[in-house]
Protein backbone atom coordinates (compact mmCIF):
# COMPACT_ATOMS: atom_id res chain seq x y z
CA UNK A 1 0.00 0.00 0.00
CA UNK A 2 1.26 2.90 -1.23
CA UNK A 3 1.92 6.23 1.36
CA UNK A 4 -1.11 7.95 -0.13
CA UNK A 5 -3.02 4.96 -0.09
CA UNK A 6 -1.81 4.85 3.98
CA UNK A 7 -3.21 8.69 4.42
CA UNK A 8 -6.68 8.33 2.52
CA UNK A 9 -7.23 5.28 4.70
CA UNK A 10 -6.12 6.98 7.90
CA UNK A 11 -8.34 9.79 7.27
CA UNK A 12 -11.49 7.39 6.03
CA UNK A 13 -11.23 5.45 9.53
CA UNK A 14 -11.39 8.83 11.74
CA UNK A 15 -14.50 10.06 9.65
CA UNK A 16 -16.07 6.87 10.60
CA UNK A 17 -14.58 6.82 14.05
CA UNK A 18 -16.10 10.86 14.73
CA UNK A 19 -19.75 9.81 13.17
CA UNK A 20 -19.57 6.70 15.27
CA UNK A 21 -19.05 8.84 18.53
CA UNK A 22 -21.75 10.90 17.37
CA UNK A 23 -24.40 8.14 17.01
CA UNK A 24 -23.52 6.21 20.53
CA UNK A 25 -23.48 9.75 22.18
CA UNK A 26 -24.28 9.55 25.47
CA UNK A 27 -28.17 10.76 25.83
CA UNK A 28 -28.59 14.00 28.16
CA UNK A 29 -28.60 12.62 32.08
CA UNK A 30 -31.64 15.19 32.70
CA UNK A 31 -35.12 16.01 31.72
CA UNK A 32 -37.41 18.62 32.43
CA UNK A 33 -40.56 18.85 34.68
CA UNK A 34 -42.71 21.96 33.69
CA UNK A 35 -44.77 22.87 36.72
CA UNK A 36 -47.68 25.65 35.72
CA UNK A 37 -49.27 26.95 38.69
CA UNK A 38 -52.14 29.80 38.93
CA UNK A 39 -53.84 30.49 42.69
CA UNK A 40 -56.50 32.42 44.22
CA UNK A 41 -57.99 33.19 40.65
CA UNK A 42 -61.77 34.10 42.28
CA UNK A 43 -63.76 33.97 39.20
CA UNK A 44 -61.85 36.26 37.12
CA UNK A 45 -62.56 34.91 34.00
CA UNK A 46 -62.71 38.00 32.30
CA UNK A 47 -60.18 40.44 31.23
CA UNK A 48 -59.88 43.75 33.49
CA UNK A 49 -57.65 47.14 34.45
CA UNK A 50 -55.70 46.62 36.96
CA UNK A 51 -53.26 50.12 37.35
CA UNK A 52 -50.45 48.75 39.20
CA UNK A 53 -49.65 46.12 36.17
CA UNK A 54 -50.59 48.82 33.69
CA UNK A 55 -52.37 51.89 34.24
CA UNK A 56 -54.25 51.03 30.40
CA UNK A 57 -53.92 47.75 28.80
CA UNK A 58 -56.00 45.54 30.20
CA UNK A 59 -54.39 41.73 32.40
CA UNK A 60 -55.95 38.35 32.95
CA UNK A 61 -59.01 36.91 31.53
CA UNK A 62 -59.99 32.78 31.40
CA UNK A 63 -59.05 33.01 27.33
CA UNK A 64 -55.64 34.63 27.98
CA UNK A 65 -54.52 32.57 30.70
CA UNK A 66 -55.68 29.14 28.40
CA UNK A 67 -53.74 30.72 25.22
CA UNK A 68 -50.25 30.67 27.69
CA UNK A 69 -50.84 27.19 29.27
CA UNK A 70 -51.55 25.06 25.76
CA UNK A 71 -48.35 27.10 24.54
CA UNK A 72 -46.11 26.25 27.57
CA UNK A 73 -47.38 22.70 27.69
CA UNK A 74 -46.70 22.58 23.63
CA UNK A 75 -42.58 23.14 24.67
CA UNK A 76 -43.11 19.93 27.03
CA UNK A 77 -46.01 17.99 26.19
CA UNK A 78 -45.29 14.67 28.34
CA UNK A 79 -43.49 16.81 30.98
CA UNK A 80 -45.87 19.49 32.21
CA UNK A 81 -48.14 19.90 35.59
CA UNK A 82 -50.75 22.44 35.43
CA UNK A 83 -51.67 23.29 39.13
CA UNK A 84 -54.12 25.78 41.21
CA UNK A 85 -53.46 26.42 45.05
CA UNK A 86 -56.91 27.08 45.78
CA UNK A 87 -59.64 29.97 46.28
CA UNK A 88 -60.73 29.61 42.38
CA UNK A 89 -64.15 30.35 41.66
CA UNK A 90 -65.56 32.80 44.01
CA UNK A 91 -64.97 36.70 43.25
CA UNK A 92 -66.60 37.80 40.35
CA UNK A 93 -69.83 38.93 38.98
CA UNK A 94 -70.07 35.88 36.30
CA UNK A 95 -68.43 33.18 38.50
CA UNK A 96 -70.75 34.09 41.70
CA UNK A 97 -74.10 33.74 39.74
CA UNK A 98 -72.99 30.39 38.57
CA UNK A 99 -71.35 29.31 41.36
CA UNK A 100 -68.34 28.76 39.67
CA UNK A 101 -69.47 26.85 36.57
CA UNK A 102 -67.74 29.03 34.66
CA UNK A 103 -64.36 28.66 36.20
CA UNK A 104 -64.98 24.75 36.24
CA UNK A 105 -65.85 24.65 32.57
CA UNK A 106 -62.92 26.28 32.01
CA UNK A 107 -60.74 24.50 34.16
CA UNK A 108 -61.80 21.14 32.42
CA UNK A 109 -61.15 22.85 29.12
CA UNK A 110 -57.33 23.69 29.41
CA UNK A 111 -56.71 20.60 31.49
CA UNK A 112 -55.92 20.86 35.44
CA UNK A 113 -53.76 18.35 37.15
CA UNK A 114 -54.96 19.05 40.68
CA UNK A 115 -56.12 21.57 43.23
CA UNK A 116 -56.30 22.41 46.50
CA UNK A 117 -58.80 23.67 48.21
CA UNK A 118 -59.15 26.77 49.51
CA UNK A 119 -61.08 29.03 52.30
CA UNK A 120 -63.51 30.38 49.38
CA UNK A 121 -64.61 26.59 47.91
CA UNK A 122 -66.62 26.37 50.93
CA UNK A 123 -68.46 29.74 50.75
CA UNK A 124 -71.13 28.23 48.92
CA UNK A 125 -72.05 25.86 51.35
CA UNK A 126 -70.89 21.79 51.51
CA UNK A 127 -73.68 21.40 48.24
CA UNK A 128 -71.82 23.63 46.22
CA UNK A 129 -68.59 22.37 46.75
CA UNK A 130 -69.53 19.10 46.31
CA UNK A 131 -71.14 20.05 42.68
CA UNK A 132 -68.36 21.40 41.68
CA UNK A 133 -65.78 18.53 43.03
CA UNK A 134 -68.20 15.92 41.02
CA UNK A 135 -67.73 18.08 37.41
CA UNK A 136 -64.35 18.29 37.67
CA UNK A 137 -61.65 16.31 35.62
CA UNK A 138 -59.29 15.97 38.22
CA UNK A 139 -59.20 15.80 42.02
CA UNK A 140 -59.73 17.79 44.72
CA UNK A 141 -57.13 17.53 47.62
CA UNK A 142 -57.09 18.50 51.27
CA UNK A 143 -55.27 16.73 53.17
CA UNK A 144 -55.68 18.29 56.66
CA UNK A 145 -59.83 18.54 56.50
CA UNK A 146 -61.50 16.01 58.63
CA UNK A 147 -65.37 15.67 59.83
CA UNK A 148 -66.81 14.78 62.70
CA UNK A 149 -65.63 11.39 63.15
CA UNK A 150 -61.70 11.91 61.41
CA UNK A 151 -62.41 10.94 58.18
CA UNK A 152 -61.58 13.10 55.20
CA UNK A 153 -64.22 15.31 53.12
CA UNK A 154 -65.99 12.99 50.68
CA UNK A 155 -64.41 12.73 47.40
CA UNK A 156 -61.52 14.94 48.45
CA UNK A 157 -58.11 13.37 48.82
CA UNK A 158 -55.03 14.08 50.65
CA UNK A 159 -52.63 13.99 47.57
CA UNK A 160 -52.32 12.74 43.88
CA UNK A 161 -49.37 11.02 42.75
CA UNK A 162 -49.10 11.63 38.74
CA UNK A 163 -46.45 10.26 36.32
CA UNK A 164 -44.75 12.05 33.80
CA UNK A 165 -42.02 10.11 32.13
CA UNK A 166 -39.77 8.04 34.06
CA UNK A 167 -40.71 10.44 37.37
CA UNK A 168 -42.93 10.27 39.57
CA UNK A 169 -44.80 13.43 41.18
CA UNK A 170 -46.71 13.77 44.44
CA UNK A 171 -48.79 16.51 45.40
CA UNK A 172 -50.14 16.91 48.60
CA UNK A 173 -53.04 19.13 49.42
CA UNK A 174 -52.98 21.33 52.36
CA UNK A 175 -55.46 24.55 53.20
CA UNK A 176 -55.20 27.15 55.76
CA UNK A 177 -56.44 26.84 59.51
CA UNK A 178 -57.99 29.91 59.30
CA UNK A 179 -60.91 28.86 57.08
CA UNK A 180 -62.23 27.99 60.18
CA UNK A 181 -63.16 31.60 61.37
CA UNK A 182 -62.56 33.33 57.89
CA UNK A 183 -65.36 31.35 56.60
CA UNK A 184 -69.48 31.47 57.51
CA UNK A 185 -69.49 29.23 60.25
CA UNK A 186 -72.69 27.21 58.98
CA UNK A 187 -71.22 26.43 56.12
CA UNK A 188 -68.33 24.43 58.03
CA UNK A 189 -70.23 22.41 60.38
CA UNK A 190 -68.63 19.27 62.15
CA UNK A 191 -65.09 20.45 60.19
CA UNK A 192 -61.71 20.74 61.50
CA UNK A 193 -58.96 21.47 60.46
CA UNK A 194 -56.00 20.39 61.11
CA UNK A 195 -52.45 21.47 62.01
CA UNK A 196 -50.00 21.09 58.57
CA UNK A 197 -47.03 20.10 60.60
CA UNK A 198 -48.93 17.78 61.98
CA UNK A 199 -50.11 15.64 59.08
CA UNK A 200 -47.31 16.24 55.98
CA UNK A 201 -44.74 14.01 57.33
CA UNK A 202 -46.40 10.99 57.23
CA UNK A 203 -48.22 12.11 54.20
CA UNK A 204 -44.39 12.35 52.86
CA UNK A 205 -43.09 9.22 54.08
CA UNK A 206 -46.64 7.31 52.50
CA UNK A 207 -45.81 8.85 48.73
CA UNK A 208 -42.17 8.05 48.70
CA UNK A 209 -42.91 4.53 49.70
CA UNK A 210 -45.09 4.31 46.30
CA UNK A 211 -42.07 5.50 44.78
CA UNK A 212 -42.31 9.08 44.42
CA UNK A 213 -38.86 10.83 43.42
CA UNK A 214 -40.52 14.72 43.64
CA UNK A 215 -42.76 15.71 46.14
CA UNK A 216 -45.01 18.90 45.71
CA UNK A 217 -46.93 20.78 48.70
CA UNK A 218 -50.03 22.28 46.76
CA UNK A 219 -50.31 24.93 49.29
CA UNK A 220 -53.71 27.48 50.51
CA UNK A 221 -51.39 28.69 53.33
CA UNK A 222 -50.20 31.64 52.63
CA UNK A 223 -46.61 32.93 52.23
CA UNK A 224 -45.24 33.15 56.06
CA UNK A 225 -46.59 29.98 56.51
CA UNK A 226 -45.14 28.10 53.81
CA UNK A 227 -41.78 29.49 54.75
CA UNK A 228 -42.44 28.26 58.60
CA UNK A 229 -43.14 24.60 56.98
CA UNK A 230 -40.38 24.49 54.69
CA UNK A 231 -38.45 25.22 58.25
CA UNK A 232 -39.46 22.68 60.10
CA UNK A 233 -40.79 19.42 57.97
CA UNK A 234 -38.10 17.65 55.68
CA UNK A 235 -38.50 16.23 52.13
CA UNK A 236 -40.58 18.77 50.43
CA UNK A 237 -39.42 19.84 46.93
CA UNK A 238 -41.45 22.45 46.13
CA UNK A 239 -44.20 24.68 47.56
CA UNK A 240 -47.04 25.77 45.02
CA UNK A 241 -48.30 28.09 47.62
CA UNK A 242 -51.68 30.14 47.45
CA UNK A 243 -53.50 32.51 49.68
CA UNK A 244 -51.52 35.58 50.96
CA UNK A 245 -52.00 36.65 46.49
CA UNK A 246 -48.26 37.02 47.04
CA UNK A 247 -46.23 38.10 43.83
CA UNK A 248 -43.01 35.64 43.58
CA UNK A 249 -41.51 36.62 40.36
CA UNK A 250 -38.79 34.63 40.84
CA UNK A 251 -39.00 31.25 43.04
CA UNK A 252 -37.72 31.31 46.60
CA UNK A 253 -35.14 29.32 48.04
CA UNK A 254 -35.85 28.53 51.72
CA UNK A 255 -32.40 28.48 53.98
CA UNK A 256 -32.11 27.81 57.38
CA UNK A 257 -29.84 30.33 59.65
CA UNK A 258 -28.02 29.41 62.81
CA UNK A 259 -31.51 30.35 65.23
CA UNK A 260 -33.55 27.95 63.27
CA UNK A 261 -35.49 29.75 61.66
CA UNK A 262 -36.40 29.96 57.94
CA UNK A 263 -35.16 32.30 54.66
CA UNK A 264 -36.06 32.64 51.83
CA UNK A 265 -34.14 34.15 48.92
CA UNK A 266 -34.78 34.75 45.15
CA UNK A 267 -33.70 33.07 42.67
CA UNK A 268 -31.30 35.35 41.48
CA UNK A 269 -29.36 36.12 44.64
CA UNK A 270 -26.23 34.86 45.79
CA UNK A 271 -24.13 35.55 42.38
CA UNK A 272 -27.10 33.48 40.33
CA UNK A 273 -27.45 35.45 36.94
CA UNK A 274 -30.42 35.20 34.47
CA UNK A 275 -30.32 31.98 32.53
CA UNK A 276 -28.40 30.16 34.80
CA UNK A 277 -30.47 26.91 36.49
CA UNK A 278 -30.50 27.47 40.54
CA UNK A 279 -31.48 25.00 43.44
CA UNK A 280 -31.76 24.97 46.66
CA UNK A 281 -29.23 22.76 48.80
CA UNK A 282 -30.56 18.89 49.42
CA UNK A 283 -33.92 18.75 51.57
CA UNK A 284 -34.67 22.75 51.65
CA UNK A 285 -37.73 23.02 49.12
CA UNK A 286 -38.46 26.10 46.60
CA UNK A 287 -41.73 28.48 47.10
CA UNK A 288 -43.84 29.87 44.00
CA UNK A 289 -46.80 31.75 44.05
CA UNK A 290 -48.56 33.64 41.57
CA UNK A 291 -50.37 36.96 43.33
CA UNK A 292 -54.05 36.54 42.64
CA UNK A 293 -56.36 37.07 39.70
CA UNK A 294 -54.53 35.10 37.03
CA UNK A 295 -52.78 38.04 36.03
CA UNK A 296 -49.85 35.93 36.15
CA UNK A 297 -49.47 32.27 35.16
CA UNK A 298 -46.29 30.80 37.04
CA UNK A 299 -43.58 28.62 35.18
CA UNK A 300 -40.99 26.68 37.40
CA UNK A 301 -39.15 24.22 34.99
CA UNK A 302 -37.63 21.52 37.05
CA UNK A 303 -34.14 20.22 36.19
CA UNK A 304 -34.67 16.27 36.86
CA UNK A 305 -32.06 13.71 37.11
CA UNK A 306 -33.52 11.04 35.09
CA UNK A 307 -31.45 8.41 36.45
CA UNK A 308 -33.10 9.12 40.30
CA UNK A 309 -35.90 11.49 39.61
CA UNK A 310 -35.02 13.85 41.75
CA UNK A 311 -34.55 17.34 40.81
CA UNK A 312 -31.26 18.73 40.96
CA UNK A 313 -32.68 22.59 39.91
CA UNK A 314 -34.47 24.75 38.01
CA UNK A 315 -34.00 26.99 35.04
CA UNK A 316 -33.18 30.43 35.22
CA UNK A 317 -36.16 31.12 32.89
CA UNK A 318 -38.56 30.38 35.57
CA UNK A 319 -41.04 32.83 36.98
CA UNK A 320 -44.03 34.56 35.96
CA UNK A 321 -45.83 35.40 33.04
CA UNK A 322 -47.91 38.25 32.49
CA UNK A 323 -51.00 37.60 31.09
CA UNK A 324 -51.65 40.64 28.92
CA UNK A 325 -55.11 40.68 27.27
CA UNK A 326 -53.57 43.26 25.12
CA UNK A 327 -54.65 42.94 20.96
CA UNK A 328 -51.45 41.93 20.26
CA UNK A 329 -51.86 38.59 22.23
CA UNK A 330 -54.34 36.05 20.91
CA UNK A 331 -57.06 34.10 23.26
CA UNK A 332 -58.10 30.63 23.24
CA UNK A 333 -61.11 29.92 21.15
CA UNK A 334 -62.92 27.53 22.94
CA UNK A 335 -61.85 28.81 26.34
CA UNK A 336 -63.33 32.32 24.83
CA UNK A 337 -66.93 30.41 23.76
CA UNK A 338 -67.18 29.29 27.39
CA UNK A 339 -66.87 32.72 28.98
CA UNK A 340 -69.19 34.48 26.15
CA UNK A 341 -71.67 31.62 27.02
CA UNK A 342 -71.89 32.61 30.73
CA UNK A 343 -71.22 36.51 29.91
CA UNK A 344 -73.84 36.66 27.60
CA UNK A 345 -76.32 35.47 30.36
CA UNK A 346 -76.10 38.85 32.85
CA UNK A 347 -74.19 41.03 30.48
CA UNK A 348 -77.59 43.26 30.28
CA UNK A 349 -78.23 43.03 34.48
CA UNK A 350 -74.37 43.43 35.24
CA UNK A 351 -74.46 46.39 32.54
CA UNK A 352 -76.99 48.10 34.76
CA UNK A 353 -75.54 51.67 36.13
CA UNK A 354 -76.64 52.22 39.59
CA UNK A 355 -74.78 55.74 41.04
CA UNK A 356 -71.71 57.58 40.06
CA UNK A 357 -68.49 58.74 41.75
CA UNK A 358 -66.40 61.58 41.22
CA UNK A 359 -63.10 60.04 43.24
CA UNK A 360 -61.85 56.59 43.16
CA UNK A 361 -62.90 54.68 45.70
CA UNK A 362 -60.12 52.43 47.37
CA UNK A 363 -60.01 50.00 49.57
CA UNK A 364 -57.55 49.25 52.22
CA UNK A 365 -56.71 46.78 54.74
CA UNK A 366 -55.41 47.70 58.18
CA UNK A 367 -56.69 51.60 58.38
CA UNK A 368 -59.60 53.51 57.23
CA UNK A 369 -60.76 53.94 53.69
CA UNK A 370 -62.88 55.86 51.78
CA UNK A 371 -64.62 52.74 50.60
CA UNK A 372 -64.73 50.91 53.68
CA UNK A 373 -66.45 54.77 54.75
CA UNK A 374 -69.02 54.41 52.23
CA UNK A 375 -70.29 50.82 52.38
CA UNK A 376 -70.90 51.45 56.29
CA UNK A 377 -72.23 54.88 55.91
CA UNK A 378 -74.54 52.98 53.52
CA UNK A 379 -74.82 49.56 55.87
CA UNK A 380 -76.15 52.56 59.21
CA UNK A 381 -78.33 54.17 56.58
CA UNK A 382 -80.52 51.20 55.47
CA UNK A 383 -80.83 50.01 59.48
CA UNK A 384 -80.58 53.78 61.24
CA UNK A 385 -78.25 52.05 63.41
CA UNK A 386 -76.09 54.08 65.58
CA UNK A 387 -72.81 52.39 64.62
CA UNK A 388 -72.26 50.33 61.99
CA UNK A 389 -68.75 47.53 61.75
CA UNK A 390 -67.50 45.51 57.83
CA UNK A 391 -64.84 43.22 57.67
CA UNK A 392 -61.80 44.86 55.63
CA UNK A 393 -61.39 41.80 54.06
CA UNK A 394 -64.92 41.99 52.71
CA UNK A 395 -64.40 44.24 50.49
CA UNK A 396 -61.97 43.22 47.82
CA UNK A 397 -61.80 45.35 44.88
CA UNK A 398 -61.97 49.28 43.96
CA UNK A 399 -63.77 51.05 42.02
CA UNK A 400 -62.80 54.01 39.54
CA UNK A 401 -63.87 57.71 39.33
CA UNK A 402 -67.66 57.26 37.05
CA UNK A 403 -70.40 55.37 36.79
CA UNK A 404 -70.97 52.42 39.17
CA UNK A 405 -72.44 49.28 37.26
CA UNK A 406 -74.00 46.36 38.73
CA UNK A 407 -70.71 44.52 37.59
CA UNK A 408 -68.64 46.74 39.65
CA UNK A 409 -70.40 46.61 42.96
CA UNK A 410 -70.49 42.53 42.99
CA UNK A 411 -66.94 42.91 42.21
CA UNK A 412 -66.41 44.90 45.17
CA UNK A 413 -68.70 42.88 47.42
CA UNK A 414 -68.63 39.03 45.88
CA UNK A 415 -69.94 37.66 49.44
CA UNK A 416 -73.67 38.35 49.06
CA UNK A 417 -73.75 38.94 52.77
CA UNK A 418 -77.10 39.91 54.85
CA UNK A 419 -77.33 42.64 57.02
CA UNK A 420 -77.71 42.23 60.62
CA UNK A 421 -78.70 44.10 63.31
CA UNK A 422 -78.03 44.25 67.05
CA UNK A 423 -77.23 45.56 70.72
CA UNK A 424 -74.37 45.66 71.89
CA UNK A 425 -73.00 47.52 75.80
CA UNK A 426 -69.99 49.80 75.26
CA UNK A 427 -68.30 47.35 77.05
CA UNK A 428 -69.08 44.66 74.03
CA UNK A 429 -68.45 47.32 71.20
CA UNK A 430 -64.94 48.22 72.65
CA UNK A 431 -64.15 44.11 73.37
CA UNK A 432 -64.98 43.96 69.34
CA UNK A 433 -62.86 46.88 68.52
CA UNK A 434 -59.90 45.20 70.77
CA UNK A 435 -60.18 42.12 68.45
CA UNK A 436 -60.45 43.47 65.32
CA UNK A 437 -57.50 45.64 66.46
CA UNK A 438 -55.26 42.97 66.15
CA UNK A 439 -55.05 43.85 62.04
CA UNK A 440 -54.68 40.08 61.64
CA UNK A 441 -57.52 40.30 58.98
CA UNK A 442 -57.56 43.69 58.42
CA UNK A 443 -59.49 45.19 60.80
CA UNK A 444 -63.00 46.72 60.90
CA UNK A 445 -64.23 49.78 58.58
CA UNK A 446 -66.58 51.43 60.89
CA UNK A 447 -69.30 54.32 60.61
CA UNK A 448 -70.70 56.12 63.85
CA UNK A 449 -67.60 55.98 65.23
CA UNK A 450 -64.25 57.23 65.89
CA UNK A 451 -61.28 55.30 66.88
CA UNK A 452 -57.48 55.86 68.55
CA UNK A 453 -55.56 52.32 68.61
CA UNK A 454 -51.97 52.21 70.31
CA UNK A 455 -50.48 49.51 68.63
CA UNK A 456 -47.97 49.16 70.84
CA UNK A 457 -50.00 48.38 73.16
CA UNK A 458 -50.60 44.61 74.32
CA UNK A 459 -53.14 42.70 72.62
CA UNK A 460 -56.91 43.53 74.31
CA UNK A 461 -55.35 46.59 75.50
CA UNK A 462 -54.96 49.20 71.67
CA UNK A 463 -58.05 50.78 72.33
CA UNK A 464 -56.63 54.46 73.38
CA UNK A 465 -60.30 55.76 72.93
CA UNK A 466 -63.71 55.38 71.13
CA UNK A 467 -66.43 58.37 71.07
CA UNK A 468 -70.01 57.35 69.21
CA UNK A 469 -71.70 60.28 67.60
CA UNK A 470 -69.07 62.59 69.19
CA UNK A 471 -69.60 61.41 72.94
CA UNK A 472 -67.42 58.99 74.52
CA UNK A 473 -67.97 55.28 74.30
CA UNK A 474 -70.56 54.49 77.37
CA UNK A 475 -69.39 51.34 78.42
CA UNK A 476 -72.81 50.42 80.38
CA UNK A 477 -74.80 51.96 77.77
CA UNK A 478 -76.85 50.12 75.05
CA UNK A 479 -75.99 50.58 71.56
CA UNK A 480 -77.48 49.51 67.96
CA UNK A 481 -75.26 47.74 65.61
CA UNK A 482 -75.22 46.76 62.31
CA UNK A 483 -72.53 44.39 60.57
CA UNK A 484 -72.63 41.86 58.18
CA UNK A 485 -73.86 38.06 59.12
CA UNK A 486 -69.85 36.76 58.31
CA UNK A 487 -69.10 38.67 61.55
CA UNK A 488 -72.09 38.85 63.49
CA UNK A 489 -71.20 34.17 63.72
CA UNK A 490 -68.00 35.71 64.89
CA UNK A 491 -65.66 35.56 61.61
CA UNK A 492 -62.13 36.97 61.39
CA UNK A 493 -62.29 36.50 65.55
CA UNK A 494 -64.06 39.16 66.52
CA UNK A 495 -66.24 37.11 69.15
CA UNK A 496 -67.76 39.55 70.53
CA UNK A 497 -70.28 40.14 68.00
CA UNK A 498 -71.56 36.80 68.64
CA UNK A 499 -73.17 38.43 71.91
CA UNK A 500 -75.52 41.15 70.58
CA UNK A 501 -79.23 40.50 71.75
CA UNK A 502 -82.38 41.50 70.08
CA UNK A 503 -81.18 40.28 66.71
CA UNK A 504 -82.43 41.25 62.90
CA UNK A 505 -81.47 39.83 59.85
CA UNK A 506 -82.51 42.45 57.12
CA UNK A 507 -81.57 42.92 53.27
CA UNK A 508 -78.46 42.33 51.72
CA UNK A 509 -75.33 44.04 51.54
CA UNK A 510 -75.83 44.66 47.84
CA UNK A 511 -79.36 46.24 47.93
CA UNK A 512 -78.30 48.58 51.18
CA UNK A 513 -75.09 49.99 49.08
CA UNK A 514 -77.68 50.13 45.79
CA UNK A 515 -80.22 52.21 47.57
CA UNK A 516 -77.57 54.47 48.92
CA UNK A 517 -75.93 55.54 45.74
CA UNK A 518 -79.21 55.59 44.16
CA UNK A 519 -79.98 58.79 46.27
CA UNK A 520 -76.74 60.45 46.74
CA UNK A 521 -75.22 60.18 43.33
CA UNK A 522 -72.49 61.45 42.71
CA UNK A 523 -70.77 60.48 45.82
CA UNK A 524 -67.32 61.49 47.02
CA UNK A 525 -66.37 60.19 50.03
CA UNK A 526 -63.16 60.85 52.08
CA UNK A 527 -61.17 58.85 54.29
CA UNK A 528 -62.11 61.05 57.67
CA UNK A 529 -59.84 60.42 60.43
CA UNK A 530 -62.34 57.70 61.82
CA UNK A 531 -59.74 54.59 62.50
CA UNK A 532 -56.50 56.83 64.11
CA UNK A 533 -53.13 55.23 65.32
CA UNK A 534 -50.79 56.75 68.02
CA UNK A 535 -47.56 57.21 66.90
Amino acid sequence: MTKRSCKLMLALLTMLLIVASGLFAAEPATTLLTILHVNDYHGRVKPFLDRTIDPQEQVGGAAYLAAMIREARAKNPGGTLLLAAGDMFQGSPVSNLFHGAPVMEVMNEVRFDAMTLGNHEFDWGMGALTRLRKEAHFPFLAANIIDSKGNLLPGIKPYTILQRGHTKVAVIGLTTPETAYITKPDNLKALSFLSPEAVLPSLIQEVRQQGASIVILLSHLGLDADKKLAAVVPGIDVIVGGHSHTEIPKPLRVRMNFHGLARANSSSEHGEREGEAGYPRAGVPVIVQAKAYGVYLGVLELIVDKATGRATGFTGSSGLRLVSATPQNRPDRKTALIVKKYDDRVKQKFAAIVGETSVDLTAQSGKESNLGDLVTDAMRSATGNQIAFQNSGGIRANLPAGKITMEGLYTTLPFENVLVSMELTGRQVKEALEQAGTMEFGGLQISGMTITYDLKKPTGERVAKAEVGGEPLDHDRTYTVTTNDFLAAGGDKVAALKEGKNIGYGGTLMDALVEYLKKRSPVSPKVEGRILFTE
